[in-house]
Parts: C-alpha cells; structure tokens; sequence
C-alpha cells in the first residue's frame, strides 16, 4: 500500500468534482447527494477557517433577519442537510421503516450547490471547477425555479425550487 498526504481541501474538490461530473451526465443523484454533502462538510469548515461566513452561517442569519428562532449553527445546519435529504443518505436510525420519499433531482442540485457556496468562498468564483460550472448552470438550469439570483422577492413559479433558495 503506497500512501500519499493530502490537503483536507485536495480530497473536498474531489469529492465535489465527481458529484458535479455525475450530475451534469445525469447519472446516479444519490451519490450525487452524498459526494456533495461530503465535501461540503469539509468545505464548510475550511471556509470558517478563512474567516469566511459558510453557507449554513448566511442562511442562519438571513433566517433570524425574518423572525426565526435563534438556533446553533450545528442545529440550523442539520435542518438543512434534512432538506436536502444528505442525511438520509448517510444515516438511518432504529426506528425508520426502510423508505425515503425525496425528488433526487433537486436534492442532488441542492447539495452541489450548498457546497459550492462554500467552494466560492475558499478559492473564489474564477475558479476553473466553480467557473465552469456555474456556465454550465447558467445554461441548463431554470434560474427562476431555484431562486440562482438570490432575489429575496422571487417566489417559485411552479411551487418547487425548495431545495435550495439563493445564490
């Protein structure tokens, strides 16, 4: 066995590379789910550690700008992995019966874009990975069904979108 070091941000992209590279060839949305909530566990750290706000921290805050309860960050951040049902690919307890009801498309989606969130606030939007696929994005994806602007105002027209709400 031959061992290699690597950076906690090196094993991160990977991670979130993948996820973007099975999403974008419509192959399997629960790896995609899982890949991506992955990496942005790990992402999501690396970006505290630069002093950044994560994602979990600004929709946290934007929550309690609209009335919310105040909660943890580990609290807010697990309602949001439940959302996106990243925990339910992960985790099963006792007391589950064995089924989970989500839509795959948008879970998948929504966990790649919550990392990438924190991926932009570590190396920036030029980056060639958040560059290309933000293009990609900006061609394949219905701006208005998911809210990519972040327009606080814009409600989705079809009642979906609600696995990820901003930009």
């Amino acid at each position: 066995m031959t061992f290699r070091e690597y950076t906690r941000l090196q094993l991160a992209e990977r991670q979130l590379e993948a996820a973007i590279g099975l999403f974008v060839v419509g192959r399997d949305r629960f790896a995609v789910v899982t890949l991506a909530g992955a990496a942005d566990v790990i992402l999501s750290q690396l970006a505290l550690d630069k002093d950044n706000s994560n994602f979990t921290d600004t929709l946290m805050e934007e929550a309690m700008r609209n009335g919310a309860a105040e909660r943890t960050r580990a609290e807010h951040g697990h309602a949001i992995n439940d959302v996106l049902f990243i925990n339910d690919m992960k985790h099963m307890d006792k007391e589950e019966d064995g089924f989970v009801d989500m839509d795959p498309e948008e879970c998948a989606f929504g966990a790649i874009m919550k990392a990438m969130v924190n991926y932009i606030a570590i190396v920036g939007r030029k980056h060639p990975t958040v560059a290309s696929f933000l293009l990609w994005v900006s061609k394949n994806i219905d701006p208005k069904k998911y809210n990519l602007s972040g327009d606080p105002n814009l409600k989705p027209e079809d009642g979906q979108g609600a696995a990820f709400k901003g930009g």
